[in-house]
């Protein structure tokens, strides 16, 4: 009788097919993590790249638009016209922009209350930027005033409300009045004194019987700012004051997080041509009507920590920086002009 020789797998054998599965396991694990982690990093810069280009959006959009008024632009033979029963900060219109360099725990000029008082605060050491300009687009008169006392009318159910800081202009007048009523269903506006609106208006008369070339728009102030951030603790981000606040959102609104820096220059037109002959910081512009343009550059951070295999040495406004955690960061800038003072 013949006998069969078994076949198996022996120790050897056995122990050679599990360190080859342990190196294959532990290269897929690697492999694993790594793409991860890279596509982690890759997701976290994108949304850094994102929000980098809506901060220069919101800023480019607001900051081109300050001291509308109306098709006369900035023409300085204009007068200036405001009915407004205040000259608290929010209502300074004649003052379409301005701008604080924060700098060691203070800033030059200093913070009104109106912007040192909000909750968050601004952040030290970063600037400070108001803006005054329309919110949203002009609704034309629907039949010319008789005298410049008179209701302004308008198209029924237009997007205007009962205490609304409104400009009323066209290519020759401009003013600047508190809606102390507004009739949804006739679409008429008045502008009386009284009443229990705010800021409320010092007369009914306008300076001016304007016609249907003339439209009215909602007015803002804006202040943008950076502070801490309430969605992303141990973030900062960058916030924004209106007022009024038409949104109807509780004041002031955290628009942008992972914005730690903000340094604005002035763009300053000194000999009359329309163009910037020098950049300055706030605390060194001589006049800000002769504010022509706008250079913002800011830090953006991301979100995320750890993103790096160490701290990231980065340069901001002239200062060298290593920071304490391993977040990434990016450099933006942007020149902006102020388009009702330029040609």
């Amino acid at each position: 009788m013949s006998s069969r020789r078994q076949e198996g797998m022996g120790l050897v054998e056995l122990l050679v097919w599990m360190a080859i599965s342990l190196l294959i396991i532990s290269v897929i694990g690697v492999v694993y993590a790594n793409t991860k982690q890279l596509t982690r990093v890759n997701d976290t810069v994108s949304r850094l790249q994102e929000n980098g280009r809506f901060v220069i959006h919101l800023l480019d959009r607001d900051i081109r638009m300050a001291g509308f008024r109306g098709c006369n632009g900035n023409d300085a033979a204009v007068p200036y016209l405001s009915v407004l029963n205040s000259t608290a900060y929010p209502y300074q219109f004649d003052v379409a922009i301005a701008g604080y360099r924060g700098s060691s725990g203070s800033w030059s000029p200093a913070l009104p209350t109106d912007i040192s008082g909000l909750t968050p605060a601004p952040l030290a050491g970063t600037d400070v930027v108001t803006v005054r300009f329309i919110d949203g687009t002009g609704v034309p008169l629907t039949a010319a005033m008789s005298n410049s006392q008179d209701d302004i009318q308008v198209a029924a159910g237009s997007a205007l409300a009962r205490g609304d800081v409104l400009l009323i202009a066209d290519c020759s007048a401009f003013a600047i009045f508190n809606a102390s009523d507004f009739n949804l269903g006739n679409g008429k506006i008045k502008h009386e004194t009284g009443g229990a609106i705010s800021p409320g208006n010092t007369t009914k008369d306008l300076g001016n019987a304007f016609r249907t070339d003339a439209a009215v728009y909602r007015l803002v102030t804006r202040t943008y700012y950076v502070a801490p951030s309430a969605r992303k603790p141990r973030t900062n981000a960058l916030w924004a004051n209106s007022v009024p606040g038409y949104d109807g959102l509780p004041q002031p609104e955290e628009m942008v997080e992972g914005v730690e820096g903000l340094v604005l220059s002035f763009g300053e037109d000194l000999d009359g041509d329309k163009a910037a002959n020098r950049y300055v910081t706030a605390n060194a512009v001589g006049t800000w009507s002769k504010v022509v343009s706008v250079k913002a550059q800011l830090l953006l951070a991301t979100v995320r920590d750890n993103m790096a295999t160490a701290p990231q040495v980065y340069t901001f406004d002239g200062v060298t920086t290593t920071p304490t955690d391993r977040r990434l960061r990016s450099v933006m800038s942007s020149v902006i002009t102020v388009r009702n003072r330029v040609p």
